[in-house]
């Protein structure tokens, strides 16, 4: 990453974006050199569809031209031999320079609001297919298969093996916000198309997030600025206390963790508590730290990514939980699924059919699995629970007491989001049953113990900030030596690397 950003410095403005447009696909194309291709079906499509929805018409030969990206895009991955792109792949590419085509000579004689409403519905349906078809195929194809076996109907369909390109759920929901703001007019559309590309592309946060909203990242695109030092000190200290969070936090919890989880049997209450404890932390710096790290990788390009987390386990109800943990993906269902679909604006039924319906969509959106519709459950029916309630809902006004029980049943809800299945939790829970545990204990509970301590450290040196990597307001040799020990800590953990959580969504 330093040669590219020691050339963007260097570069002109527009030769910025152009560069960091190439390190960007460069980057998400390691993954796989066909990923590249989605990538740019989602980019021109909302691209062209946000100008659309703005009144703005571009020549039909301009849009067959963008249009044909994709399939060049895959034509040079089979010409170099290295790739097996199946025929239907090319067909699709195919299909959409003709989709494309048709809809924007088609659609831009009707009327205003029809035209405005057409292109809206046509972006979205694009990228919805695009995610259902990669992300949920086989798991609802497979759901079927099963619900028509117990009802006696063999089927012998063979399910394709699908690859889910990394980072799909949370570049498609970025572009479909941008799409969304413009037809709401709160957003014009961007008249530059490398701008675009390189606000949906930019690989510190392509993979994980914190998912973007056009209003607060196309000005810093479109901006042209100087390098400052204060780029890079807050771009480094933002990655050293991702890396703190990652590696010294996350990974070390991941050993106690999958001990538990993982086990053929259960180890007994004590390894239940442990391993609830363990993966808590471990998600929480998991997740947090990559977060960190993609903040401080856009500040050294001079980006300010949103803050996904604020010390959500302080929280004192669920619903503040999801206030402040991340961010970027509670606000987008707020804004564009429990909104618009009635909000606290109706009938208080209404309002508990709009939580349990924000939270499973939110639970599905994590993955195609059933334990994750179980978990999106879990927590509309809390968030019914907790306004239907008095007690409930008077409970946050009882300090630490109401930040304890919203904890326990955070807790609790890491635990289903951890399970593989029904059975994996039902092993879990019934682990409570035996007091004598089948392993020591006492051992992994002094080494969470140890890796969760510095982590509580940090964030009540930061308290008042309510972010761990903000510690400017502290004197500076008190801060330096923070930077010390978590630098030591860092170098000193030799647990091995784990892959980050959130990657596979």
């Amino acid at each position: 990453m330093l040669p590219v950003i020691l050339a963007y410095w260097l570069l002109p403005h527009r030769g910025r974006i152009c560069l960091l447009i190439l390190a960007s696909y460069f980057f998400y194309g390691s993954w796989d050199a066909r990923f590249p291709a989605l990538l740019l079906t989602s980019t021109i499509v909302d691209f062209l569809g946000a100008e659309a929805i703005d009144g703005k018409r571009r020549p039909l030969g301009q849009v067959m031209l963008m249009s044909t990206i994709p399939l060049v895009w895959l034509l040079f991955c089979a010409g170099t031999g290295r790739l097996q792109i199946p025929p239907h792949i090319f067909m699709a590419a195919a299909g959409l320079i003709i989709l494309l085509t048709f809809a924007h000579a088609f659609f831009r004689f009707f009327q205003e609001e029809t035209r405005r409403k057409a292109f809206l519905i046509f972006s979205i349906g694009v990228n919805l297919t695009i995610l259902g078809f990669f992300k949920y195929f086989n798991f609802f194809a497979d759901s079927t298969r099963y619900l028509l076996k117990n009802l006696g109907i063999q089927v012998g369909w063979v399910l394709p093996d699908i690859l889910m390109p990394v980072g799909i759920s949370f570049f498609t929901f970025q572009t479909l916000a941008y799409v969304i703001d413009v037809y709401r007019k709160q957003q014009k559309s961007c008249e530059d198309f490398p701008t675009y590309a390189a606000y949906l592309s930019f690989f510190p946060q392509i993979l994980a997030g914190p998912i973007g909203r056009a209003p607060q990242l196309m000005p810093q695109w479109q901006a042209k600025k100087s390098f400052a030092p204060a780029y890079l000190h807050d771009g480094t200290r933002l990655i050293l206390v991702g890396l703190f969070k990652k590696i010294f936090v996350a990974d070390s919890c991941a050993l106690v963790a999958n001990a538990c989880f993982d086990a053929p049997e259960p180890l007994g209450a004590a390894w239940s508590i442990l391993g609830a404890i363990a993966f808590t932390f471990q998600i929480y710096g998991d997740f947090s730290g990559y977060t960190d790290m993609a903040r401080g990788s856009a500040k050294l390009f001079g980006i300010d990514l949103m803050i996904n987390f604020r010390f959500p386990y302080l929280a004192k109800t669920p619903a503040e939980f999801w206030r402040r943990w991340h961010i970027s993906l509670s606000t987008w269902f707020r804004d564009y699924v429990y909104i618009p679909l009635g909000g606290n604006r109706c009938s208080e039924i209404r309002i508990y059919f709009n939580l349990m319906i924000t939270m499973l969509l939110a639970g599905l959106w994590h993955g195609a699995g059933n334990m994750f519709i179980v978990w999106g459950a879990y927590y509309g029916l809390l968030l019914i629970l907790y306004r239907a309630i008095p007690f409930l809902n008077n409970l946050q006004n009882k300090g630490n007491v109401a930040v304890m029980v919203t904890f326990v049943l955070t807790m609790f809800g890491w635990v289903i989001f951890r399970s593989a299945d029904g059975h994996n939790l039902l092993q879990w829970a019934t682990g409570f049953l035996k007091t004598s545990p089948v392993m020591p204990w006492e051992g992994p509970a002094i080494w969470l113990a140890i890796h969760i301590a510095p982590l509580w450290l940090l964030q009540f040196l930061t308290r008042k900030k309510e972010d761990e990597s903000e510690l400017m307001h502290l004197a500076w040799p008190v801060r330096g030596l923070v930077y010390l020990v978590i630098f030591l800590l860092i170098v000193s953990t030799s647990v091995q690397d784990q892959e980050f959580i959130y990657f596979q969504f």
